[in-house]
């Protein structure tokens, strides 16, 4: 695993800093395709992993595991997937002077309505299986379907998400019953997290910071649902005084493992519009 703290392998020294930010259920490694371009064109690169523990994800204690990993780095450009675009939007908010800006990448969407709806039952049970993790995760490894069945559904979940064959040292992660009760906990705590953005977003004013919100459509399965999606991305984008939409009809969900060098091309064009 990556700290929040390491710098990757060819970094150089002192580059303008980029922090990538791994979605729901993802690890380190899901940035992998997109490290060497970065590097390659000088930035200073650190990753954030997945804990290492069942914690609930909460959106303070996100918040504080960004503000760890961004200590050392002069503005960095923040990349979020999915889901991590949350955390990611609320950090820009709260805390722009210390960000060059924002790339988005496919990020999840936030229904007001239904996250407030869900959050008490989101973080109550988050909580209870966070609890239980311990003895969740005992049971998952005894019977084995941890082994058996883990793997298997990020392979599955990959071949969706994604153009690029699954990597099968990746997936064997999925093996481990820890990772798979923390994931479980990351996807209940959901809603709860995006109930407590609505509240951010209701008491701070959008960062001025440039923003680039990556839309894939190419795995979403029906013409209603690419045109809601893109729809509800556009909107993200214009809700930032400097947002901006790129939307990949033929993209699927993990951009940045398919297509490395669009990601790495919205980081230099969000670094050269922060003049930066």
């Amino acid at each position: 695993m990556t700290g929040p703290g390491t710098d990757d392998p060819g970094s150089r020294a002192g580059g303008p800093g980029v922090l990538l930010c791994p979605g729901m259920g993802e690890g380190a490694a899901t940035w992998d395709r997109l490290v060497p371009p970065l590097t390659a064109a000088g930035y200073r690169v650190r990753r954030l992993d997945r804990p290492d523990d069942a914690r609930v994800p909460t959106l303070t204690v996100e918040l504080a595991r960004l503000d760890a990993a961004v200590t050392g780095l002069d503005r960095p450009v923040l990349v979020a997937h999915s889901a991590a675009a949350l955390p990611a939007e609320a950090y820009a908010r709260r805390h722009p002077g210390r960000l060059a800006g924002l790339v988005l990448v496919d990020p999840s969407l936030v229904d007001p309505a239904g996250a407030a709806r869900w959050r008490w039952w989101s973080a109550w049970t988050a909580g209870a299986v966070s609890a239980g993790a311990p003895v969740l995760a005992g049971a998952l490894d005894r019977s084995g379907l941890a082994r058996r069945c883990g793997p298997g559904a990020w392979r599955r979940a990959v071949r969706r998400m994604s153009v690029r064959p699954p990597d099968p040292a990746a997936a064997a992660a999925y093996g481990r019953p820890e990772v798979l009760v923390g994931a479980l906990v990351q996807w209940l705590a959901h809603p709860a997290v995006a109930a407590e953005l609505v509240a951010v977003r209701a008491v701070t004013a959008a960062p001025t910071l440039p923003v680039r919100v990556l839309t894939a459509l190419g795995d979403v399965p029906t013409p209603a649902g690419r045109a809601a999606w893109r729809a509800g991305h556009a909107a993200l984008a214009a809700s930032f005084p400097a947002g901006r939409q790129e939307v990949f009809r033929d993209a699927r969900h993990l951009l940045h493992v398919d297509r490395p060098e669009t990601v790495a091309d919205a980081v230099a064009a969000v670094r050269r519009d922060s003049g930066s």
